[in-house]
């Protein structure tokens, strides 16, 4: 009787595939958001609170923005 030999890669290949893009696109979002915050910081120490939350506010605006782009399928607007 011959035995079969599970190859881990063969089946577990599309599923980390999928993952790789998932946490690509994870890291994307979280990269933009940490940008957000520092741009925030910046202007606070730079210019106060008021210039603070005028940057927050762009910043927030610029990802949704971007998060409707990428619904859409990211083509021009």
């Amino acid at each position: 009787m011959k035995k079969r030999v599970w190859n881990f890669w063969t089946r577990a290949r599309p599923l980390l595939l999928a993952f790789v893009s998932w946490l690509g696109l994870y890291l994307d979002d979280l990269l933009l958001i940490a940008a957000g915050v520092c741009f925030t910081l910046a202007a606070d120490r730079a210019f106060g609170s008021s210039a603070a939350l005028a940057v927050a506010g762009t910043c927030c605006l610029g990802y949704g923005v971007v998060v409707a782009r990428s619904k859409r399928g990211g083509g021009k607007p």
